[in-house]
């Protein structure tokens, strides 16, 4: 099987390195961790295995069955002679090889191993799609626990913003250039700053944890991650839908269900053709006064023949069986027209939104340039008692907010571009 022992991620976003040791983990760094670790990753392996280990001729008529056979059948009868009752006791021992062969039965061997081969591809399929989809957790998880980090310490900033404004306003206030009020409310701003910084903290350590239990690593693991990111510019809604209606694993698995479905139409119609079927046999028998049982001087015994058997009335069942079967090709067709324009339409919703994401990023970052301008000016007059404090506050939190929703609107993209690898089947490939 392909996708079991080895699987490989595009270079877009995965070239995995294990790297332990560095105090900074990468997404890279968490994929590869995932790919060794993660407990759905490996249980859809072994799920994926069992359906290949299952593609076996052996599970099918295709090869002959052999029986070894030993017995031995004691029996002690009385027969009446006059008067008197006559006792014979015997044993019958014997010893058998025998193999028997279907050579003929409407085609179902072969057709029942054709349909394992397909219950194969859909087992590496549906290992594939939860493998994709615990990735995509992943990817989730690492850019939660970037985004915390990153709020972490712009709340660091706005805290450090804050206790520069409480040490001007006490030594403004020293030399009387400052009232008690600006005072206070510069402590007001530092204790609610210093508020925002603790639950920052609280959710870098819970989004660190939900990472962790992703990657199956060491709780008490310390590590940075990389808040950087890097957008593809050449996504197209068509090479997109392309590639998802030829590699998606979810719509792949609908297809071959449904070719799945034809193959049990024909096992169906199978049942109405003869079988002819052959049985040999070699053994030795003896038959042994009292009870005993030796094959000192046994019988041998060669067995040949073959069995040509018709079902002419079974109570309807295989009429019932094909009809069943004709029913579940044409749902198996629906199902499978059904998952193409669902993924179509998801392909095509996702875009659109990963567009529009792009489009906001560019829009925050140009509101993020003028956030940081009014706040350099106005932190300037503030300085000089040119503007109160509260003009320098909402200056302060304005530039805070901006950089807050650059890093929500670059980690959302980020999502949106790995669920469309994920939709078009490029995030994880088999190796060949």
């Amino acid at each position: 099987m392909k996708i079991i022992n080895r699987i490989s991620v595009l270079v877009l976003i995965l070239n995995i390195q294990f790297v332990f040791a560095q105090e900074k983990l990468t997404l890279e760094d968490a994929i590869g961790i995932a790919l060794k670790n993660n407990h759905q990753i490996n249980i859809a392996r072994n799920n994926a295995e069992i359906d290949n280990n299952n593609v076996n001729i052996g599970n099918t008529n295709l090869l002959p069955r052999i029986d070894a056979s030993t017995s031995a059948n004691y029996q002690d009868s009385s027969t009446p002679s006059g008067s008197e009752m006559t006792s014979a006791a015997s044993t019958l021992n014997t010893a058998q090889l025998q193999v028997s062969y279907t050579l003929f039965d409407g085609f179902n061997n072969i057709l029942q191993f054709n349909r394992l081969k397909i219950s194969g591809k859909i087992g590496d399929l549906e290992a594939r799609n939860a493998i994709e989809k615990t990735l995509f957790q992943v990817s989730n998880g690492y850019y939660n626990s970037a985004l915390a980090w990153e709020n972490l310490t712009i709340a660091k900033e706005l805290l450090t913003i804050s206790k520069e404004r409480v040490e001007r306003a006490k030594k403004r206030s020293t030399y009387g250039q400052a009232n008690t009020i600006e005072v206070l409310s510069a402590q007001v701003d530092l204790n609610s700053d210093s508020v925002v910084v603790v639950n920052a903290k609280l959710f870098w350590q819970q989004s660190r944890r939900d990472l962790i239990l992703l990657l199956n690593i060491e709780q008490n693991r310390e590590f940075e991650v990389d808040t950087e990111v890097t957008f593809t510019n050449n996504m197209k809604l068509s090479e997109l839908n392309n590639f998802a209606l030829k590699n998606n694993a979810s719509y792949l698995s609908a297809i071959n269900r449904y070719k799945q479905s034809k193959i049990d139409l024909k096992i169906a119609r199978a049942s109405y053709s003869p079988q002819l079927s052959v049985q040999t046999s070699y053994g030795y028998s003896q038959s042994n006064p009292d009870f005993d049982l030796n094959l000192n001087d046994p019988t041998k015994t060669f067995r040949a023949g073959a069995t040509l058997s018709l079902n002419l009335f079974n109570g309807f069942k295989n009429n019932i069986q094909r009809q069943n079967a004709q029913i579940g090709v044409n749902s198996q067709k629906l199902a499978s027209e059904e998952a193409r324009l669902e993924l179509v339409n998801i392909v095509t919703n996702s875009y659109e939104a990963y567009q529009n994401s792009l489009i906001v990023l560019k829009l925050e970052q140009k509101n993020l340039e003028v956030a940081e301008l009014n706040f350099k000016r106005t932190q300037e007059l503030f300085n000089l008692g040119q503007v109160t404090t509260t003009q320098f506050r909402e200056a302060q939190l304005n530039l805070i907010r901006a950089k807050n929703s650059i890093s929500t609107a670059k980690f959302e993209a980020k999502l949106y571009e790995i669920d469309l690898l994920r939709l078009s089947g490029r995030l994880v490939k088999e190796s060949e």
